[in-house]
């Protein structure tokens, strides 16, 4: 099962609170996902408890019969169909074209969390957190960009809108705000899943970095340490150690018995800092150079 599918099974199990939230939930289920016409609405999802919510709130709100439609290609057909289905849509206030979503439906913050529940439960999905960072709402409603983007940055979630062949997409990529939006959504368990397998990315980039980091050190070190040491033996074999100045010499002299050791480790051996280690290496390397 996709990470996806375990956040909608989780807040399915919500409790179905005020009647102004259930009907703030329904109603962002059928703007983000319901085909509609004057004597019918239908969803479709590929989560049996998705279909199962929808029912739930049907005939919590309207005691009405909802119908559920199994087919074999593992989609979920819910319709709510009859003489009743303008008088639900005007009391969603859903009835008008094109379709918005009204400041009645979202006015309090409790009404504004259902909402996007229901968003996330008709248009939804998630990314596994262990493949990357993203979150999207589907609908084809243009209407509803402004007042659905409204509704988000009401809890601080900024998304960004494209167009996807005929719908809206809203997205986003932000690890911080997907895992506020999981919590406004109250998928809790999956929210806290999602920032644990985000602790233990960063924990393992970091140490991953770190170690390409030292590598990259190592080799330096090590090319530097080469390049130090050919010099040396060139030194050696046309102006002879014995005729260098007493530094250099002494520092020519522990390099050949150390090759592999850093700077640091010849400038303590010979009780120096580092940095007069490194000038008396240049000046071998200049009169390398100048033999040359």
């Amino acid at each position: 099962m996709s990470f996806a599918s375990d956040v909608k099974n989780e807040i399915c199990r919500a409790e179905l609170e005020d009647i102004c939230c259930v009907r703030a939930e329904l109603a962002g289920i059928i703007c983000f996902s319901a085909q509609i016409t004057d004597r019918l609405i239908k969803i479709n999802t590929e989560n049996a408890r998705v279909a199962e919510r929808i029912s739930e709130l049907g005939v919590h709100l309207y005691k009405l019969g909802v119908e559920i439609e199994a087919r074999e290609s593992g989609i979920y057909s819910v319709k709510i169909s009859g003489a009743d289905v303008l008088k639900i849509l005007r009391d969603m206030r859903l009835a008008t074209v094109p379709i918005r979503i009204d400041k009645e439906i979202s006015r309090r913050e409790c009404c504004k969390r259902s909402f996007v529940r229901g968003a996330f439960l008709g248009g939804g999905s998630i990314c596994a957190p262990q493949k990357g960072y993203h979150m999207e709402f589907v609908t084809s409603h243009y209407a509803l960009c402004r007042d659905f983007s409204s509704v988000l940055e009401y809890f601080g979630i900024t998304p960004k809108i494209a167009e996807r062949k005929s719908n809206y997409v809203f997205y986003i990529k932000d690890s911080e705000q997907i895992s506020d939006l999981l919590a406004v959504v109250g998928a809790h368990n999956k929210m806290m899943e999602f920032l644990n397998i985000k602790i233990e990315k960063e924990i393992r980039n970091e140490t991953n970095r770190r170690v390409n980091c030292e590598n990259a050190n190592s080799e330096k070190c090590a090319g530097a340490a080469v390049a130090q040491t050919h010099a040396i033996l060139l030194i050696k074999q046309k102006l002879g150690l014995e005729n260098l100045p007493p530094r250099l010499e002494s520092i020519a002299r522990v390099r050949l018995e150390l090759p592999e050791a850093t700077l640091t480790d010849l400038a303590r051996e010979l009780g120096i800092t580092k940095s007069g280690a490194n000038h008396r290496m240049r000046r071998l390397i200049k009169i390398a150079n100048e033999i040359k």
